[in-house]
């Protein structure tokens, strides 16, 4: 193994004829890969996409294949040889070995952090790439069945269900009460004998077929479909934009059916896993064939066992989260991105991709359609459909009768307020539930308080760290920051005057839980946000619970803005909305109005007619008018318009270098120094590419360290990878700054 020399853009490479070498990829922060000698008796059964275990240093490290060649950079003689090969089988088929290889080129990051990083965790320390087994018990010799005493009345009991059941789990067997010590006799005997397989529920072999009836679609679900189905064996971005309730997973599902019938598997993406169990269960009511989830709640066993059923072609259906675009299907056939708009399939750290993104070019790599759906496409996929890049696709109606509510703005300036709602939005949600509805207000800032302010001199808990209020959680009563996550226990008096008048300031969805509980008992109010579904399967009960009708009033965040179907729900409320019409960050108006339209879609989605209520302090801003008025894709049209004359994405590709240090002279300095080292390198050899001068982060200070922000763009996304292509190598080569953390964000989705 050597390294390179990050000053060097162009290498001398040496030529062996009786030497292969294997480039491999490494879990380390290097953006290249390393070499290491193939020995002979090894050269047959390594391949690309294997994982190998190689020196590094006084240690060993998993590697996995990303070239073997005759050809490397270093003399010969300094290279060591590779110590053994994990998989003689491939992990990874060439398709995924080109597709990470893309990923590591387009986001300018370390091969390791996509080659090995993503992997589950049993594969990143080397263990054998195979699902764990289960036992199966089956009868064994019916002369053995004499042996059995008639008082044994368990062990009878199991040879009969064993007669009517081919096989029985091992683990299903414990669940129903039959001791281990029973199933051993039983073996001893005979009367039952066990095999050892992978655990599934239907088998992969078998012709789809449907446990229920498809619904019958209207005339635009016709269309959608047949326009999919023509582009079944092709590379084919498709935007499905259908507004809420227009029956997107119908059309889906119906075209998955056609994927099935072929013997392909089909990735669906979800934003949020707390969608997972809702798509679990309608996939599964529809299809009798192997359907699995992969998302960050699973343990790393069931992350493990989920992967490489994926990977061995054992399921026909994956459903998961972002990380699951990178999962290898041997016979992938079409790719789903559910609310494609969300910003939840951006990586906010480590490895900063967008798996919408990743998703178009494995579609295109494996020439296989790709659906974006959404009632709130992203501007980035509206433009691409503007360009006839992408096929677009829309549903203007709701599978139901009822037609989406009509937003109402409610001007609640000079208004009396109570728990941050005006008396006629409690009014309206009194009448909503007197009718025995249910109702659903949003307000998008958990804890019970944004802050606490002294009443005599108007001081306001802030963390130091971070230059940013509190949140005061009553239920814990503690103070927590949101964006360092440091706790403070609740001042008992003001740190500046000394007065004991310390009051909540503002309202959180803790405050307005304790308030509408008390004002409306018989509803059964339940909140649901971060704080109250911490707990493994505590969404999913919760979700449950409001299906079942248990709860009336519900308050949710974000986390009940998307996807969900809630059919007894009439009204939604909507608080705090003015926050993101003055925001510094420009997508922060698409965001809101997005949310809007999601959060809006949750009423009135069954047979009732809903009502949504907008509380805002801004009834005459332009773009609220225009989406009561005219609807979202004038909203869209208005931004595009926006964006392109202030020649921002998605007319422009972004590039951020954020810098962070806990000085803030040591972050300017680091900052003054890039830009004097690779201006020059733009003027030269970039020309296309712009950089805007460093500026401060939006949250300056976060956790103890300052944050500026350095931005570049250009019209021209290859000139723009190439000259961050260098610039990191620049980075990596600056002296001086070890305090220094920066890190580089391609297509960037937020400004912190």
């Amino acid at each position: 193994m050597v390294k390179a020399d990050n000053d060097k853009l162009a290498h001398h490479f040496f030529s062996c004829a009786h030497m292969l070498f294997a480039h491999v990829a490494v879990a380390v922060p290097l953006r290249r890969l390393f070499d290491y000698k193939i020995p002979e008796a090894l050269e047959s059964s390594l391949s690309i996409g294997s994982r190998v275990e190689v020196p590094w240093g006084r240690q060993k490290q998993i590697a996995v294949v990303v070239n073997i060649s005759d050809k490397t950079e270093f003399s010969a003689d300094k290279i060591k040889p590779l110590s053994r090969i994990i998989d003689h089988i491939p992990l990874l088929d060439p398709a995924m070995v080109a597709l990470k290889n893309w990923v590591a080129q387009y986001y300018v990051c370390p091969p390791g952090e996509v080659f090995i990083n993503l992997l589950p965790k049993k594969l990143k320390t080397g263990e054998i790439a195979k699902p764990e087994m289960e036992t199966y018990w089956q009868l064994g010799d019916e002369s053995a069945f004499s042996q059995i005493s008639k008082r044994a009345k368990k062990q009878l009991s199991l040879i009969e269900e064993l007669k009517q059941t081919a096989e029985i789990a091992d683990s299903r067997l414990k669940q129903q009460g039959y001791a281990q010590a029973l199933i051993k006799k039983l073996s001893e005997l005979g009367a039952i004998t066990a095999t050892e397989k992978i655990p599934l529920e239907h088998d992969v072999k078998a012709p789809v077929s449907l446990a229920e009836t498809p619904l019958t679609l209207n005339d635009e679900q016709v269309i959608a479909l047949e326009q999919i189905n023509q582009h079944l064996s092709t590379f084919k971005p498709i935007l499905l934009e259908g507004v809420t309730g227009s029956g997107k997973t119908e059309v889906y599902l119906q075209a998955i059916e056609q994927v099935l019938k072929q013997g392909k598997q089909v990735l669906v993406l979800v934003p949020e896993i707390g969608l997972t169990p809702q798509t679990l269960g309608r996939f599964r009511n529809r299809f009798n064939t192997e359907i699995l989830t992969l998302h960050s709640e699973l343990n790393d066993t069931e992350r493990h066992n989920a992967w490489l059923k994926a990977k061995l072609g054992l399921a026909q259906i994956i459903i998961g989260t972002r990380s699951s675009v990178l999962v290898p299907m041997p016979s992938l056939g079409m790719i789903i991105l559910d609310e494609e708009h969300d910003i939840s399939y951006k990586q906010q750290d480590g490895l900063r991709y967008n798996a919408r993104d990743i998703a178009v070019k494995r579609a295109h790599l494996q020439s296989i359609p790709v659906i974006l759906g959404s009632a709130t496409p992203s501007l980035e996929t509206v433009n691409n459909a503007n360009q006839n890049r992408y096929l677009k696709l829309k549903l203007t109606k709701r599978a139901q009768k009822t037609a989406p509510p009509v937003p109402e703005l409610l001007d609640i300036k000079h208004q009396p307020m109570q728990a941050g709602l005006a008396y006629g939005v409690l009014q309206c949600i009194e009448q909503h539930l007197n009718a025995g509805n249910q109702v659903l207000i949003f307000l998008n800032r958990r804890g019970f308080s944004p802050a606490l302010i002294c009443h005599e001199c108007g001081w306001v808990s802030e963390c130091q760290r971070c230059d940013n209020h509190y949140t005061y959680h009553k239920s814990i009563n503690q103070l927590q920051c949101h964006h360092c996550g440091d706790i403070q226990a609740v001042p008992m008096q003001c740190h500046d005057c000394g007065s004991t008048q310390i009051v909540d300031w503002g309202v959180g969805t803790e405050q307005l839980e304790s308030f509408l509980s008390e004002r409306f008992p018989e509803a059964n109010t339940l909140r649901i946000d971060r704080d109250s579904t911490r707990r493994k399967g505590e969404l999913e009960r919760k979700l449950e619970a409001i299906n079942k009708g248990e709860h009336q009033l519900l308050i949710g965040t974000q986390m009940l803005a998307k996807g969900h179907h809630f059919p007894n729900l009439t009204l939604t409320v909507v608080m705090n909305l003015d926050h993101a019409l003055y925001s510094a960050d420009f997508r922060a108006l698409e965001r809101m109005m997005q949310l809007l339209v999601q959060v809006s879609g949750r009423a009135g989605r069954g047979e009732k007619k809903g009502q949504v209520l907008l509380q805002t302090h801004n009834p005459e801003h332009e773009l609220l008018q225009t989406i009561i008025k005219k609807g979202y894709a004038d909203v869209q049209n208005y931004l595009l318009d926006e964006r392109n004359a202030m020649k921002l994405p998605p007319f422009q590709s972004w590039a951020l270098l954020r810098v962070e240090a806990l000085q803030l002279e040591t972050v300017l300095a680091f900052c003054q120094q890039t830009s004097n080292t690779f201006n020059p390198y733009l003027q030269s050899h970039y020309q296309k590419v712009v950089a805007i001068p460093a500026m401060p982060a939006p949250q300056e200070k976060r956790a103890g360290r300052y944050r500026y922000l350095m931005v570049f763009e250009s019209n021209h996304r290859g000139h723009l990878n190439a000259a961050m292509q260098h610039l990191t190598q620049l980075l990596e080569a600056q002296k001086g700054y070890s305090t220094v953390r920066w890190t580089l964000d391609i297509d960037p989705q937020e400004l912190n």
